[in-house]
């Protein structure tokens, strides 16, 4: 990681520590939009990092974006980064110049259906302009929508909108022909929410790491019995391997062609980090004991995002089935000549 790399990583840590605080996370359950912390991030370079410097952006590469999107999900970001990057290289991709400020996406389908119409568990959407892909008259089209008609407000688990849209009855100051395929976009945004998940999962590894040190029972730590010591390497080696499988998709992302030769390895992170869900937040609970599931005590900001999350840009079950079509494709002989060159192509 260069020495650039580094002191944006501990900027953002910085500006998360000390906006994305308890008391802010929990006002977004109540509907609230972290005008303070986006306000930071924009006055500090980070909220179009991954954007071109032409737009305005830092033109980070694709690998230290996903590094920047481990330290929000660390932090329990209570804003839509990875949506607003997506929307605004959506935009870019399209050659059209971003409206400034935050903004969201409908969430991509891979069956790219048509555009107008109702759209559900929008991120964000009773708030910010919302970027729509899809098929309007048998041509692909992006449009933005400054601000749709809201059918009803929702949330996902851990209070983050997700509401329910009328893109048809919504007007928008923008509609142009897109070249962006309906894969390549739900697997970018796989790929980022991803690295918040890898960086969720870090988090609950800290979190109950520390627990088990200050905890005693017994007049012992808690980290001096063997079965909490067990329970927490099974967690850390959950974390570990997320965290690989989410670089090696980064990596794969950056050095290929396009986000589409990366589509393997996207899929194996995403489906990795969706599996490590289950365990990974059983133990950080389990650990922490009655502690971990009091509304004060963090720990839930942490787990309520990684179930939500799990299910975000492809579910466990939608990536899983990918990886095995393309097993089958390849067949029996061909599988580790395919995967060892997708590692051959990412490090070259």
């Amino acid at each position: 990681m260069s020495e650039s790399t580094e002191l944006l990583l501990q900027t953002a840590h910085r500006i998360f520590t000390d906006l994305s605080t308890v008391e802010q996370v929990n006002r977004l359950e109540q509907g609230e939009w972290a005008q303070v912390l986006w306000d930071a991030l924009e006055q500090n370079g980070l909220a179009n990092a991954l954007l071109p410097m032409a737009c305005g952006g830092s033109d980070l590469d694709l690998g230290d974006g996903v590094a920047l999107l481990k330290v929000a999900g660390y932090h329990a970001a209570p804003v839509p980064l990875a949506e607003h990057w997506l929307a605004g290289l959506a935009l870019v991709d399209a050659g059209q110049s971003l409206p400034g400020g935050a903004l969201t996406i409908a969430p991509p389908d891979a069956a790219s259906g048509p555009l107008p119409g109702t759209h559900k568990r929008v991120p964000w959407g009773r708030s910010l302009p919302v970027v729509a892909l899809g098929g309007v008259d048998g041509q692909r089209r992006l449009r933005l929508y400054p601000r749709a008609l809201v059918i009803k407000q929702g949330a996902n688990l851990a209070g983050e909108p997700r509401d329910e849209l009328n893109l048809a009855g919504s007007e928008f100051s923008l509609d142009v022909t897109s070249s962006i395929d309906a894969m390549p976009w739900l697997a970018r945004g796989a790929l980022m929410r991803s690295a918040q998940m890898a960086g969720a999962l870090q988090r609950c590894l800290a979190l109950a790491s520390a627990y088990v040190l200050e905890r005693k029972q017994f007049g012992r730590p808690l980290a001096a019995f063997q079965a909490i010591q067990q329970e927490l390497a099974l967690l850390a080696a959950e974390v570990a391997a997320v965290d690989a499988a989410v670089d090696a998709a980064a990596d794969a992302a950056q050095y290929g062609h396009s986000v589409g030769d990366a589509l393997f390895d996207i899929a194996v992170a995403k489906a990795r980090a969706s599996m490590a869900v289950e365990s990974a937040t059983r133990i950080a609970h389990q650990v922490h004991g009655a502690m971990g599931f009091t509304y004060e005590h963090r720990l839930h900001h942490y787990t309520k995002r990684l179930w939500s999350w799990r299910d975000d840009f492809g579910t466990e079950v939608y990536w899983n089935t990918l990886l095995g079509r393309k097993a089958l494709e390849v067949g029996g002989e061909g599988l580790w000549p395919f995967i060892t060159r997708l590692g051959s192509t990412a490090n070259a």
